[in-house]
């Protein structure tokens, strides 16, 4: 179902008052307008990673999501008229692979939320020149992307917590996953696409979150990786053999939380390579020396993205706040060069800005741009002025390098206990190629949205 939606000029109050929505000028709303095709999942939508790329060769994406309908995973591909090319329910993810539930609701808080991150990629990731969708929590499937035959599975034995791919030889990419063996030991593992085993090794936790980053740091052409361990506080950095090259320990090295959400490897700064953390601010050189850090001036930063637009000479840094409802464009030596408050907001504050945010072009062919979502915690659905299941509209900022807004897009989900809102804001070439369309999925409703520049 498509339908074309508009930004009101200076929105009303929602949910009886609670939502106080941004601010919308005549100028803004005019910008704002997209086409919206809405596509009902099931339950739940299970993941905030959907992964888009052209499968079938034709100049437009398709989106390959993981989710759950009920007790059923699912794993389909859809087209931007929200059209199913194919739907799996043969590649089980964690609760239903092992015979221990009690451990998979109690080894990562997201669960408790129906906000797992069920990654998901496409890749050619064995090497036949074809296109794979990689995804899984706990097993990690590899699935033909055109058919969605099952090629094979990868069973580490436990729940592999977050993985990404990485370039740590010659050839395709490798799946490095961090794994929590049934509660008992936690490794962190590379596994190529025919599920051979490159490495394994032990470490000093097994709560991983909230993802794992790749990127060449030490600038000797394989990636290094990193990722956070929460319950032990600990931040890593391992080289292509998986040997520790360094580590922080989050609250006295980095920024007052228990782990890094978000991480970005490389050049920022002329002469070497870096690496930047989106808690406390951080910029470290290769070593692990600290360049610059703004964790005394920034609460919680969430999400991180490089912006490399033609107007700059040098990259910016995009950064957004969890909990103060902020976005920050930051300088290579921390300079902050501009801020963006025109978020919603609630009482209480409970209104945040996370990972659902990406690079696009929706104004222009070319455009170098941010879209970031909002997302709802309404811990108690009884103290709402609103009963569950209540329609309520957040939004998707889009701006541009200097921190202008290009567009405010209303985005609908539910009133429930939990996440409320889009989960992810992905752009891609779904239905426009000249200009990128943003792909959500709402937590509540489990739909998968579409949003088309007009």
């Amino acid at each position: 179902m498509s339908e074309l939606i508009r930004a009101a000029v200076a929105p009303e109050r929602g949910l009886g008052g609670y939502l106080t929505p941004p601010a919308i000028t005549p100028e803004l709303a005019e910008r704002s307008v997209a086409r919206l095709t809405r596509v009902p999942l099931g339950y739940t939508s299970g993941t905030c990673n959907p992964a888009i790329a052209d499968v079938d060769g034709d100049g437009l994406d398709e989106i390959a999501v993981p989710f759950n309908r009920g007790e059923e995973d699912v794993i389909a591909l859809f087209r931007g008229d929200g059209g199913v090319v194919w739907e799996v329910t043969d590649a089980p993810f964690y609760h239903a692979a092992y015979d221990d539930d009690h451990l998979y609701a109690n080894s990562h808080w997201h669960y408790q939320c129906r906000h797992r991150h069920l990654l998901t990629a496409i890749v050619d990731i064995d090497g036949d020149g074809a296109l794979e969708v990689v995804v899984g929590l706990g097993p990690i499937h590899i699935l033909d992307a055109a058919t969605g035959a099952l090629k094979r599975s990868i069973d580490l034995d436990g729940l592999a917590m977050i993985w990404t791919l990485a370039g740590l030889r010659p050839g395709p990419p490798v799946i490095v996953a961090a794994v929590d063996h049934h509660r008992e030991r936690g490794t962190v593992v590379a596994v190529d696409g025919m599920g051979d085993i490159l490495w394994q090794h032990e470490t000093v936790g097994r709560s991983f979150e909230d993802f794992m980053f790749a990127g060449d740091l030490t600038d000797d052409g394989v990636d290094e990786i990193a990722f956070s361990m929460r319950i032990s506080e600990r931040f890593e950095v391992r080289d292509a053999a998986g040997e520790v090259l360094w580590h922080k320990h989050v609250p006295t090295e980095i920024g007052e939380d228990t782990h890094v959400d978000c991480v970005l490897i490389g050049e920022f700064q002329r002469g070497g390579r870096q690496l930047v953390t989106s808690t406390g601010g951080c910029m470290f050189d290769a070593d692990g020396s600290l360049l610059w850090t703004l964790r005394d001036r920034i609460e919680h930063g969430q999400h991180l993205l490089r912006v490399d637009a033609p107007e700059r000479d040098e990259p910016l840094i995009y950064l957004n706040s969890k909990t103060e409802r902020y976005a920050w464009g930051v300088g290579p030596r921390g300079e902050i060069e501009w801020e963006q408050r025109n978020f919603s907001r609630r009482p209480d504050g409970r209104i945040t800005l996370t990972s659902a945010c990406d690079l696009i072009s929706w104004s222009a062919p070319g455009a170098t741009e941010i879209v970031q979502a909002e997302i709802l915690i309404p811990e108690r659905t009884d103290a709402l002025p609103a009963e569950p299941a209540t329609p309520m509209a957040l939004y998707l900022t889009v701006l541009d390098a200097a921190g202008r807004e290009v567009a405010k897009l209303p985005c609908e989900d539910v009133l429930e206990p939990g996440f409320n809102g889009p989960m992810c804001a992905v752009a891609g070439h779904v239905a426009t190629r000249d200009r990128h369309d943003i792909v959500v999925l709402t937590h509540n409703s489990g739909d998968l949205l579409i949003f088309s520049p007009v």
